[in-house]
C-alpha cells in the first residue's frame, strides 16, 4: 500500500457548526423632523445639533428564500438654537425612527439559529434647517441624513471528511512541504527589504 494513501476507514464525515454572514445591506435614509417653537416666530436658525443615536432593537419582517426584510428601530435627539424676538432660545426633539431594510442572502444554503446585528453607519447629520408654519404654529423643520447598517447572522452547518492521521510518513511529508513554504516565504521578505 502507498504510503502516502490514508485507508478509506480512518476517515469520516464530521459536521462543524459555525456562525456565518448570510446576508447584509448598508441603506441611507432621510427624514424631516419639526419642532414646535414657542408663540414667537423664530427669526433666525442659529445653530442645531445632533446627540445620543442609538439602536434600540432589530427584527425580521419576512424571511424568504430569497430575501429577508428587517426593521430597525433607534432614537436620536435634535437639538436646535434659535432666535425669537432678539432672545436666544433652544428647543429639543427626541426622534424615534423605524426603517425597514431589505437584504438579499448571499448563499442559498441553510442557516439556524438566525439574528439580526444592525448598527449606525454614518451618524445621522443635518442636511438643512428651514423655519415653517406647520398645523398653524412657527416650527422649524430639520433635515436629517443617516446610513444604517445590517447583518444577518446565522448558524451554518458544514460537512467534513476528517482523516485519522496514524502514519507518521504523513506527517513527516506535511512537515516538509510547510517548511519548504516558509522557506519561500522568507526569501520573499528578504527581497522586498532591498
Amino acid at each position: 500500500m502507498d504510503k502516502k494513501r490514508i485507508k478509506s476507514n480512518q476517515s469520516k464525515i464530521r459536521t462543524i457548526i459555525t456562525n456565518a454572514v448570510c446576508g447584509e445591506a448598508t441603506e441611507t435614509f432621510q427624514t424631516a423632523v419639526y419642532i414646535t417653537t414657542d408663540d414667537k416666530k423664530p427669526s433666525k436658525i442659529l445653530g442645531c445639533t445632533i446627540k445620543n443615536t442609538e439602536i434600540i432593537e432589530s427584527s425580521f419582517d419576512e424571511i424568504s428564500p430569497k430575501k429577508m426584510d428587517i426593521t430597525v428601530n433607534g432614537r436620536f435627539e435634535v437639538h436646535v438654537w434659535y432666535e425669537a424676538s432678539g432672545d436666544t432660545k433652544v428647543a429639543k426633539n427626541i426622534v424615534k425612527f423605524s426603517e425597514n431594510i431589505q437584504l438579499d442572502k448571499i448563499e442559498d444554503n441553510k442557516y439556524y439559529n438566525k439574528h439580526v446585528l444592525a448598527w449606525i453607519n454614518k451618524s445621522p447629520n443635518i442636511v438643512g434647517t428651514m423655519v415653517i408654519s406647520k398645523d398653524g404654529k412657527p416650527s422649524i423643520s430639520v433635515e436629517v441624513e443617516y446610513e444604517i447598517g445590517v447583518e444577518v447572522i446565522g448558524e451554518a452547518r458544514l460537512n467534513i471528511v476528517s482523516c485519522n492521521n496514524e502514519s507518521r510518513y504523513i506527517q513527516k511529508d506535511e512537515d516538509k512541504m510547510f517548511d519548504s513554504v516558509l522557506a519561500e516565504r522568507e526569501d520573499i521578505f528578504e527581497d522586498d527589504d532591498d
